[in-house]
């Protein structure tokens, strides 16, 4: 099964957070900028082992505020629901 790794850095707005998903998986469409596209995609549309690593996870957390801890629940829920899918906060 492939590989796909998913890296965040320097997210200081939403927006940032989802250019940069969408920018780095191959998708065949423009996925929705909301938490169930999010979870959406990465439970059902990204295939084999999947690493997401957050890069200066502690700069987004207080640019984001509430928004980091809503996108850190939908990223946490798929990763109990796939034994594949890895978060790690750098």
């Amino acid at each position: 099964m492939p590989l796909t790794r998913i890296e965040f850095v320097n997210v200081s707005q939403v927006e940032d957070f989802y250019e940069q998903l969408e920018g780095q998986l191959e998708l065949d469409y423009e996925m929705g900028h909301n938490l169930d596209g999010l979870y959406d995609v990465l439970s059902n549309d990204v295939e084999g082992t999947v690493e997401i690593v957050w890069h200066d996870a502690g700069f987004s957390r207080v640019a984001l505020g509430d928004w980091f801890l809503r996108i850190m629940d939908v990223l946490n829920i798929v990763s109990t629901e796939r034994s594949d899918l890895t978060v790690t906060l750098d």
